[in-house]
């Protein structure tokens, strides 16, 4: 009898001690838009786009949201595939291409003298969770590489209902950041100089 409590006590303690799996990580993309405006013929020479900077909880994977009192959250599980700011380099340097106003758009990784740069700040890339939508907030601009001269300075805030949620989330932040980028290559076809 003895025996079978013991027996009993043990099972009891290691039902106790086990736990459920985690759930599996989920990650998230942001896809290129689709390009609005299409330029006959390129407008600027070679554009250099950097990946934009960040700080704090931007600059990290997982998806981030804001509570009703203000404070910033992320999702443990639900993370963006690279930091949000590789999305967004990523989304604007297929954008530019894909748009004509350019015959050559790079990186900085490919060390080839641009005649432009396309510098960047992410301020706000979050759910906020109490009013139903997301917002984007991104500073961007075109700066020349030979005189340092400014051709556009802007910052662009898309805010795109969304339901509660990280996949929710991901789809609202993927339509607001095509709206930034729609409307920043606008405004770069309207003060280009062919």
């Amino acid at each position: 009898m003895r025996n079978l409590s013991l027996i009993a006590a043990l099972a009891v303690t290691l039902a106790a001690c086990a736990q459920q799996a985690p759930p599996k990580d989920r990650f998230y993309r942001l896809e290129t838009p689709p390009v609005a405006a299409r330029f006959a013929a390129p407008a600027l020479g070679v554009i250099e786009v950097s990946r934009p900077t960040t700080d704090g909880v931007l600059s990290e994977r997982p998806l981030a949201y804001q509570d009703g009192d203000g404070t910033l959250g992320r999702y443990r599980y639900d993370l963006w595939a690279e930091p949000p700011t590789a999305l967004l380099q990523n989304a604007l340097v297929d954008s530019l291409r894909l748009s004509g106003i350019s015959h050559t758009v790079i990186t900085p990784e490919t060390r080839v003298p641009p005649d432009w740069m396309v510098r960047g700040r992410l301020n706000r890339f979050e759910m906020l969770a109490g009013a139903g939508k997301v917002v984007a907030n991104v500073e961007l601009a075109v700066v020349s590489s030979r005189d340092g001269s400014l051709l556009l300075l802007k910052t662009y805030q898309v805010e795109v209902p969304s339901a509660a949620g990280p996949e929710a989330e991901a789809a609202a932040l993927t339509q607001a950041s095509g709206d930034i980028i729609t409307a920043f290559i606008a405004d770069l076809g309207r003060v280009a100089k062919p």
